[in-house]
């Protein structure tokens, strides 16, 4: 009982420091927003399993997470839901994810990036496990090799098994 206890203060403290970023990202930012020059060290999990003192403190103080403007000349390109682990809706979240990313052009500037932001949106349920499992690892977000890699491991993680037998037993 205690461990579920405090693995869901682990998961509310990650939620909050997760919607205080959020809350801080511009729908329409006129100007890039840069991130520090060490913000590599914020996508790497601390022993813990919460977010690093550095981590939490840039995210209470900045305002955004160095994301250059996505939408400085087009429409802004939709925001993922948030996600929560369901496999039916699996691929259509990381579908959004991918398109917000490649129309925001060159806001995302590394693979490390693309990954802690779309962890940012698994907030609720399985997702979320799955989020703290990830920023609980030793590597962190670091510790997927590329964004190809993450999104393996997430369609095997979160897409139906076998997309035709799910449908045709639904029926």
């Amino acid at each position: 009982m205690a461990e579920l206890t405090g693995l869901h203060q682990t998961t509310e403290a990650v939620s909050l420091s997760l919607q205080a970023l959020l809350e801080r990202l511009p729908l329409a930012p006129t100007t890039p927003l840069m991130p520090p020059a060490d913000a590599e060290q914020f996508v790497s999990a601390p022993s813990s399993g919460l977010l690093a003192p550095a981590a939490a403190e840039w995210f209470a103080s900045a305002s955004g997470l160095g994301l250059s403007a996505p939408c400085s000349k087009l429409p802004c390109p939709a925001l993922p839901d948030i996600y929560n682990g369901d496999c039916k809706a699996g691929e259509h979240f990381l579908q959004s994810c991918i398109t917000y990313i490649q129309l925001s052009g060159e806001a995302f500037t590394s693979d490390t990036l693309k990954i802690a932001w779309v962890l940012s949106y698994m907030k609720a349920s399985q997702a979320s496990t799955y989020a703290l499992h990830i920023f609980g690892h030793p590597g962190g977000v670091k510790s997927f090799s590329s964004w190809t890699e993450f999104e393996k491991e997430f369609q095997a993680e979160f897409f139906p098994l076998d997309p035709a037998k799910t449908a045709a037993l639904s029926l």
